[in-house]
């Protein structure tokens, strides 16, 4: 079972960027990125159980099986070097996924990328347990104001309630997140946030890795402005010229 999509196969790529999404969301919002990859890099999108051709999956094992199962994903469906991005719920399960693909000693990305999410030392599940408990209603207020799904699916009521599923069962496996200091990654580790969600929360990311850490703030909010978000792997410093040097800075 393939648990990686490939938007726009390229075979002849030389490197791969795969991305991990935000809660309730599935593979779609990253699709256009692939148009605007370097020819050499191939675009990757992780999908999660629940969605897609893995409808009839769920997330076992609380938080700790989902970033198993995304570990599993990608040392078996992608083949190194690679670099592994992950948004708002995904960057903290890119984080991890990196950590247990480390810590198992297989092949890790060569640098990790992260948008929308505080430090994790910094985050309590407060809000991730309100909406476990919470209303469908609630739960599709929350995706409307969230930002991140397509027009399409606010407003078509069967495909929202079934977005409204997923959010519930991601954020069960997000409520039960339990911040571990240790092992700090050894991949590079690059930080972009929204100026407009900006707090001292974000700050922390740079202790969890000794590989080097850089941020950069881009205009608007979770998701950005429309128009960074749908350019963001252009802001992505491994994908730029002299982006590894970037990053290891």
């Amino acid at each position: 079972m393939n648990r990686i999509a490939r938007p726009q196969p390229r075979p002849w790529a030389a490197r791969r960027l795969v991305c991990m999404g935000f809660a309730g969301g599935g593979t779609v919002a990253f699709r256009p990125w692939a148009r605007l990859l370097p020819l050499e890099v191939e675009l990757r999108t992780l999908c999660y159980p629940g969605r897609e051709y893995r409808y009839a999956d769920e997330i076992t094992g609380g938080w700790d099986g989902f970033v198993a199962d995304c570990a599993d994903a990608v040392a078996t469906e992608v083949r190194a070097p690679y670099v592994l991005y992950g948004h708002s719920m995904g960057a903290l399960l890119a984080f991890e996924t990196a950590r247990l693909l480390q810590e198992r000693g297989a092949q890790g990305p060569e640098s990790v990328i992260l948008s929308g999410h505080i430090a994790p030392q910094h985050w309590t599940g407060v809000r991730s347990t309100k909406l476990v408990t919470a209303s469908d209603e609630e739960l599709a207020e929350s995706l409307k104001e969230g930002g991140g799904l397509p027009q399409s699916v606010i407003g078509d009521p069967d495909l929202l309630a079934m977005a409204v599923d997923l959010l519930r069962m991601d954020m069960e496996a997000y409520a039960a997140y339990e911040f571990r200091r240790e092992p700090r990654l050894r991949a590079p580790l690059h930080l972009m946030v929204g100026e407009d969600e900006l707090t001292p929360a974000h700050d922390g990311w740079e202790e969890l890795t000794e590989g080097g850490f850089t941020r950069a703030v881009l205009p608007g909010g979770h998701f950005f402005t429309p128009r960074v978000w749908g350019q963001l792997p252009r802001h992505m410093p491994a994908f730029l010229p002299d982006g590894a040097a970037e990053l290891a800075g």
